[in-house]
């Protein structure tokens, strides 16, 4: 009866144990043990304050900001890690060796799923460079960046508080910056804002630092906490600009019309910048206090380029993109004359050759006479009659003389040229399908 017992107990247990073998042979067939080598798995860095309580910065060397990871285990397991599921940590307080060349500090790392004797980091050591930690103070620039406010509008004046903060990290990357700038975003707006802006750190190469290289410094203000303040202004255009000139032509001659390219000008300020130039009939002269248009012992017309900036009233600029360039064109005539202008509309064109086409290269044309104050009077683009002979052209620019019927008691100060180009009329190809 014993005999009969322990080989019924003997048998209870090889059973179990072969079940229990089978079971494993179809788990491991059917959810294997595998190995895989995860690439790129980023490095996090903890305890740094270890380092900045004895007065040091650390910079990771390049090449070790992120390491391979071997992991074993189960096939289900391995593969639903990825990167950024597995965690390398290097902490500061472990490392063995503050004078050592390089500074070596070695890595941890845990994957969901996976045995800590099963997981590796290569290298298991990361490279850091320690270095002495600094504080150095920058004003704080504000900036709207490349974005612009609604259509008759610009940025004005631009202020931000505080105005200055303090960067901490390591030396050699803080003496690297040139300007801390807190940068808004103005698109389509069309009132004055308070924003709160981005920041952005340049280096002495105009560079902004990479997301790596700020993860290094500490700022003694977020941008959270600045506040940027946006005054709009309005565009203004159509301001005229007037001429005033100095000095006294050649004996005999006067000043005649004077031009300024562009005639008008787009300017922006502040509101009562602007009403005050409304009051002033919306106007810029250029005055002669500083010689800018000096006709003296002038015979001929001139040009002089003016920068109009120099006679803006205060609390107005120029529009954005506005050339601070004036040209000014002064007409200088002998005494008892005047200038006339003639549209070239107004200009006949003879002998035109069938099929030509003529374009005028300026819009108007100057017509210098001298007679009687009375005669003068009378003188107008409607009793002066204008042509030009294109006879005997071919296609292509040439610069004619303006053939000019005058009235009675007016004689010609100069004979005039007007610059033109013809081209020949392009016609269908009937033979075209």
């Amino acid at each position: 009866m014993i005999i009969k017992a322990l080989n019924k107990w003997w048998n209870l247990l090889i059973s179990a144990g072969l079940a229990f073998a089978l079971w494993l042979i179809i788990m491991n067939m059917s959810d294997p043990v595998t190995s895989a080598t995860i690439r790129g798995v980023p490095v996090t860095v903890r305890n740094v304050s270890y380092l900045e309580s004895m007065g040091f910065s650390y910079s990771i060397s390049e090449g070790y900001d992120t390491v391979s990871v071997t992991v074993r285990g189960s096939r289900s397991a391995v593969e639903r890690l990825t990167a950024s599921s597995v965690t390398v940590v290097a902490d500061m307080t472990q490392i063995v060796n503050l004078d050592a060349t390089p500074v070596m500090v070695p890595v941890t790392v845990t994957a969901p799923g996976i045995n800590t004797e099963n997981v590796s980091a290569i290298p298991g050591n990361i490279s850091i460079e320690v270095e002495d930690m600094v504080n150095k103070d920058f004003v704080i620039t504000p900036s709207v960046g490349g974005t612009t406010p609604a259509n008759g509008y610009e940025v004005g004046n631009l202020s931000v508080s505080p105005e200055k903060l303090t960067v901490r990290g390591p030396e050699s990357l803080v003496e690297k910056i040139d300007r801390v700038v807190a940068r808004v975003d103005v698109t389509r707006r069309r009132s004055d804002s308070t924003l709160t802006p981005e920041f952005y750190i340049f280096d002495r190469n105009g560079e902004a630092l990479s997301d790596s290289q700020m993860s290094y410094l500490t700022l003694s203000v977020s941008s959270d906490d600045t506040l940027v303040s946006v005054d709009l202004y309005k565009v203004v255009t159509g301001v005229t600009v007037e001429v005033e000139t100095a000095g006294t032509p050649v004996e005999g001659y006067q000043v005649g019309n004077i031009t300024t390219t562009p005639s008008t000008i787009a300017v922006v300020g502040d509101d009562n910048a602007l009403a005050s130039l409304a009051e002033a009939g919306s106007k810029i002269t250029i005055t002669p206090d500083e010689g800018a248009v000096d006709v003296t012992g002038m015979s001929s017309d001139f040009d002089v380029n003016v920068d109009i900036r120099n006679y803006l009233p205060s609390g107005i600029t120029l529009a954005q993109d506005s050339s601070n360039n004036v040209v000014v064109t002064v007409q200088i005539l002998p005494f008892n004359s005047k200038s006339v202008p003639i549209d070239s509309k107004q200009i006949t064109v003879r002998g035109l050759p069938a099929g030509m086409n003529c374009v005028f290269g300026e819009s108007r044309v100057e017509v210098k006479v001298t007679g009687s104050d009375e005669a003068l009077a009378g003188a107008t683009a409607n009793t002066i009659r204008a042509s030009i002979s294109a006879s005997g052209l071919t296609a292509g620019q040439h610069t004619v003389p303006v053939e000019i019927q005058l009235g009675e008691g007016l004689t010609l100060v100069e004979q005039p040229e007007v610059a033109i180009t013809l081209s020949r009329t392009e016609k269908e190809d009937s033979s075209a399908p």
